[in-house]
């Protein structure tokens, strides 16, 4: 099995910044400063933006980069079309590009297009094609998300029943409280069976099983925490790096200083995959309880007089190396006991 492939280095010199939304694309060619009409985001945009842009660049597109915003599923159809057509394209954070363009007045699909295609054309030396997501790592980021949504809605349900129950007392409407109940229990055996089919899935795929057993044997890693990170690393082949995927997490602490008069705490930036630090933090203090080793390096760290919540994060840097070791390893994790 390959870990971590390298892309092959292309040169770029024409640079399409595509605006995805639901139902339309707004495309916009920076070099030849041409704008498309808004076309359908369906296989019939997908023919229509082709011929012009064999039109307008010629048949040979080996040097066009296609940049796009991450949308989430709006650009899974436009993603299959490209790389079946051999077209390279990326996808970059709308905070990034948006950041990149500085003040801007109001807002259009069409101008979107414009400020996407000028953020790829200023860093088309950096920019790598990426491929798109396989069948089965889609269908698994689809049932990942509904199984989060059930798992938030049950605890909406089971918080809110605990609250009137524990004002209403005896006097609890009978009817609301067994509606509620029920809810819950259906909200259950969904759960139940969406974790059942997303196992089914993983195991499925002899990459993707062999990777979620080895990330499981990390102490303090759980189901939730293991199927997020085969879904953020796109079962690593999107990071390379340990150090890289902790930003990603908003595990890594950056420096706060300037000048002589700000001496900011070094802490942990706000721009980060919220759902998997979230989950990260439940794995680190999981692991403190049941790993000697991070029992102690955590015990070491408070008594150094760190805040207990920089010294989780330490656990949490500490468990993503762990993970990504056992990875490039194909090892399983061994539990040592601290000397």
């Amino acid at each position: 099995m390959l870990f971590f492939p390298k892309s092959k280095i292309m040169k770029i010199t024409e640079i399409l910044g595509v605006d995805v939304s639901k139902s339309s694309l707004d495309c916009f060619l920076y070099s030849r400063q041409l704008s498309l009409e808004p076309t359908a985001n369906n296989e019939k945009g997908f023919k229509s933006i082709s011929k012009w842009l064999k039109k307008n660049v010629g048949k040979d597109l080996s040097s066009l980069m296609v940049v796009m915003e991450h949308t989430g599923i709006y650009t899974w159809q436009l993603e299959q079309y490209l790389h079946k057509h051999c077209i390279a394209y990326v996808k970059r954070p709308a905070l990034d590009i948006k950041r990149s363009v500085g003040m801007v007045r109001g807002k259009s699909d069409k101008v979107d297009a414009r400020f996407i295609s000028k953020y790829g054309w200023m860093r088309k030396e950096e920019l790598t094609a990426v491929k798109p997501l396989s069948s089965k790592q889609f269908s698994l980021q689809q049932l990942m998300s509904y199984r989060d949504k059930l798992v938030a809605d049950r605890a909406s349900y089971q918080s809110r029943f605990k609250e009137l129950s524990e004002q209403a007392g005896k006097n609890l409407n009978e009817k609301m409280g067994a509606s509620a109940q029920y809810i819950m229990e259906v909200l259950a055996v969904e759960i139940k069976q969406t974790e059942a089919e997303i196992k089914k899935l993983i195991n499925e795929d002899e990459e993707l099983q062999t990777n979620y057993e080895l990330i499981i044997s990390v102490v303090g890693i759980g189901f939730a925490t293991a199927v997020h990170v085969l879904i953020s690393t796109e079962n690593f082949t999107r990071f390379t790096d340990p150090r890289k995927f902790n930003c990603y997490c908003g595990v890594a602490p950056f420096e706060h200083t300037s000048g002589s008069s700000i001496r900011g705490k070094t802490r942990v930036s706000h721009l980060a995959n919220k759902k998997l630090k979230s989950l990260l933090t439940m794995a680190a203090i999981s692991a403190v309880r049941f790993d000697p080793e991070l029992k102690a390096k955590y015990e070491q760290k408070v008594k150094e007089g760190k805040a207990k919540m920089s010294a989780l994060n330490i656990i949490r840097a500490k468990l993503i190396e762990r993970i990504f070791a056992v990875i490039r390893k194909q090892t399983k994790y061994q539990l040592r006991l601290a000397a």
